[in-house]
């Protein structure tokens, strides 16, 4: 029985750690409004204070450190370095529109921040800047979501159509812990040539506000390309004309020889 009761106090003693009650209020902002009072997520990145600056930051990147920046509305701009590793891990997981707990050196509490930029080289790919961007969890934001176009268009199979997709994000408002990472679309209805997605088409949360117009299209099968066919006649023609040509100096020639002969 002592056991049970154990570990009974254990398991209430994990939620209430796990579960931390929101103190951020409602409106406003009080000094610890960037704080992450939220659930813990495992979206994490640890950051160290960077003193770096211009060409220092080429020996950072040589041994695989990414310098970069945090700030935020109403917050100094804090100069940081992260480890390139950990950051594209976070990075692929967190996208530009999740929230990701920062925390500088390991003091203070985690701050509640968005990747707001990367800068890579143009060769390698490889990240050489991040901006992280602290945000208000009471505050909506404005992000550019991307679009994922899922399925298969049966009107592409079926038809040998050409999928047409003009855009590949949306511009979202939402608060930050309610901003989705992506948006799906679902390109299976477009099941003939008339078929066409919209904006208005797509269905997200309550909670997610889509700013682009509504009747903006978002995909459609273009028919196939019909090549036409050369015309024959017409470049025959030109060939006609030549023998016709070619055949008449030799008719002049057999009557420039006629008198001679006579």
């Amino acid at each position: 029985m002592a056991t049970a009761q154990a570990v009974l106090l254990l398991v209430r003693a994990a939620v209430t750690i796990r579960f931390r009650a929101m103190t951020t209020p409602a409106f406003g902002c009080v000094p610890n409004c960037f704080e992450d009072h939220s659930p813990t997520m495992d979206l994490e990145l640890a950051l160290d204070a960077r003193q770096a600056s211009g060409k220092e930051n080429k020996r950072l990147r040589r041994r695989g450190i990414v310098p970069g920046v945090v700030f935020g509305k109403g917050a100094p701009s804090v100069p940081v370095q992260v480890d390139a590793k950990a950051f594209d891990t976070l990075y692929r997981a967190a996208g530009r529109t999740s929230i990701v707990k920062i925390k500088v050196d390991g003091k203070g509490a985690a701050k509640s921040a968005i990747i707001k930029e990367i800068q890579r080289n143009p060769l390698s790919g490889r990240a050489v800047h991040v901006d992280f961007f602290l945000v208000n969890l009471t505050q909506e934001m404005q992000a550019d979501v991307p679009l994922n176009f899922a399925g298969t268009a049966p009107a592409v199979e079926m038809e040998n159509g050409t999928l047409m997709t003009p855009l590949d994000h949306l511009k979202v408002k939402a608060l930050p812990g309610e901003m989705p990472n992506e948006i799906m679309v679902d390109i299976s209805t477009l099941v003939d040539m008339d078929a066409a997605i919209h904006v208005r088409d797509l269905v997200v949360d309550e909670k997610v506000t889509i700013l682009n117009e509504p009747d903006e299209l978002l995909a459609r099968v273009l028919p196939p390309r019909v090549e036409e066919e050369p015309e024959v006649a017409a470049e025959e023609a030109p060939a006609d004309e030549a023998e016709a040509a070619e055949g008449a100096p030799e008719t002049e020639e057999s009557s420039d020889e006629s008198p001679r002969e006579q």
